[in-house]
């Protein structure tokens, strides 16, 4: 059910600095903003995404989850319950409003260290 990492997700107090690093430094391609409690911009770098959070009351730099492609998030939300994982977000549809919109859909779990994993499936 796993394909290999969607994104992780990053916090800034700089939001438009983190964006113009990632840019310039690696050439990663701005595919817009949405937010959710703050705003959040998309970088595509390859293949992968780094998804930026406004969140100056969090430590710069610091990640928030790390988020997997799967093919089916509602059976993989229960394999990871019924291995030990923490409940933290139940399985649920998302719009994210990019340049070219995303619907998907998401759930989240605390792994075995209490690191937050994001499963995330394109629709």
């Amino acid at each position: 059910m796993i394909q290999g990492f969607a994104h992780a997700a990053l916090y800034t107090a700089d939001i438009e600095a983190a964006v113009r690093f990632y840019t310039q430094a690696f050439g990663a391609e701005n595919m817009g903003e949405f937010a959710i409690s703050c705003p959040v911009v998309w970088l595509k770098l390859g293949d992968s995404i780094l998804e930026i959070f406004a969140k100056p009351e969090r430590p710069d730099g610091c990640f928030d989850h790390i988020a997997l492609k799967c093919t089916d998030v509602d059976a993989q939300y229960e394999k990871c319950l019924a291995a030990g994982a923490a409940e933290d977000i139940r399985p649920k549809d998302v719009h994210l409003a990019l340049r070219e919109p995303v619907n998907a859909r998401v759930a989240f779990v605390r792994g075995a260290a209490g690191e937050r994993i994001e499963l995330f499936c394109v629709k």
